[in-house]
């Protein structure tokens, strides 16, 4: 059902071939690189079992949300209590501030008096006894903005982290009770959001998730061990990603105000002055006259640009690019280099990935239970989405 809302098409033996990667891949993970280094942002990020179990639960939601709702509603769990003041102003005193620390562990004295620090109390619920949730129960929760915003004292913030928990924890205990779902099969859901997990963490740490400046070893040692030659064919293919701006010749105009200038062509009206550059050109002296020839070099051949105000808010600027000369970054220069190196490592990534997907399904002997064939279309590797994917959540 969750899947079929973003492919509507999809088939029961599709998804559950899908499924099958995603565990083999996630296993293949934790296997060969270990969640210590898979999840080496956990200082930042939330912890990889908290993240873990909040999607789970969040993906189980979806199939029971009104009944859920309506549970969690009339359960009316939540009980009043006054949180300490002078004790949540000590619990910090020696710790304000919104910096980035090396060590985020409370220490023992922190973590003693947050365990008494109770943010809620609540009734009996599910097999659960009345019980309460302290800010010790939380601050394992938090990824780093949260425990900033502990550290600064945000009383408001730790009582809706503790409202949180609780209905988690009621959730939990609904499933379990309430949903009909056996506790293997509540247990497999969670195991392919793990797999999914670590097979996110996996892309990234790979250099798979299309993030150029993101910390990618493999990707890095790929891009290390390319040849020459291979720069060189790949340029050869490729000539039109290494073009650059040669020269360009244009006009601009400056006014006090933004009623600079009349139409679209520059040529011949008052105060309109040339503006030229030429590859190996100094840059001009003056701030504002560089900053009109960012602006000229970025704007296309032809129609003279509206009024731009000045970087500093005093004035109005118009251009008009009227000849532009193209070339291409020689095969030799740092920025082709550079670049095909980077992308020869990438495709040698995504023709590894390809390939490791279908060794895992080939060799792990997948049985279909009776009544269920295999999926009529043999298996297409897929290539994890580039960009904000991967941040992509894993239910």
């Amino acid at each position: 059902m969750l899947a079929r809302r973003e492919q509507p098409a999809l088939t029961l033996p599709e998804l559950t071939r899908h499924l099958a990667l995603d565990l083999l891949l996630g296993d293949a993970a934790a296997r060969e690189v270990g969640d210590a280094t898979l999840f080496a942002s956990r200082r930042v990020a939330f912890a990889p079992e908290a993240d873990t179990r909040r999607q789970w639960l969040a993906t189980l939601q979806q199939i029971w949300p009104e009944r859920i709702d309506r549970a969690w509603t009339g359960a009316r769990l939540e009980q009043p209590v006054s949180v300490d003041a002078r004790a949540w102003t000590a619990l910090w005193a020696d710790g304000q501030g919104s910096g980035l620390r090396l060590d985020e562990a409370l220490d023992d004295r922190q973590r003693d008096a947050a365990s008494r620090l109770v943010l809620l109390r609540h009734r009996a619920f599910g097999g659960l006894p009345a019980g309460a949730i302290s800010v010790a129960d939380i601050w394992p929760l938090q990824n780093v903005q949260g425990r900033r915003m502990l550290r600064m004292g945000e009383l408001d913030f730790a009582r809706a982290q503790a409202r949180q928990l609780l209905r988690e924890r009621f959730v939990e205990q609904w499933l379990r009770r309430d949903s009909g779902w056996s506790e293997a099969e509540l247990d497999f859901v969670r195991r392919v959001v793990q797999a999914r997990q670590r097979k996110l963490a996996w892309v990234r740490w790979q250099g798979l998730s299309g993030d150029p400046h993101g910390d990618a070893p493999a990707r890095a040692a790929l891009a290390a061990s390319v040849r020459e030659d291979e720069i060189g064919a790949y340029y050869r293919a490729h000539l039109d990603r290494f073009t650059r701006l040669e020269a360009v010749g244009g006009l601009h105009l400056r006014c006090p105000d933004a009623a600079c200038g009349e139409g679209s062509d520059l040529r011949g009206q008052a105060g309109v002055k040339t503006l030229a550059w030429r590859l190996g050109d100094p840059k001009p002296a003056v701030e504002l006259d560089a900053w009109a020839l960012d602006l000229l070099q970025a704007w296309p051949v032809g129609v003279a640009s509206p009024a731009i105000r000045h970087p500093d808010g005093h004035g109005w600027e118009r251009v008009q690019a009227i000849a532009v000369k193209r070339g291409h970054h020689p095969l030799d220069s740092e920025t082709v280099r550079h670049e095909a190196r980077q992308a020869i490592a990438q495709e040698k990534l995504e023709a590894a990935w390809r390939r490791r997907q279908r060794e895992l399904l080939a060799t792990a002997d997948l049985q279909w239970a009776p009544g269920m064939s295999a999926p009529p279309l043999p298996f297409e590797p897929e290539l994890p989405p580039k960009g904000d994917e991967e941040h992509g959540h894993a239910h």
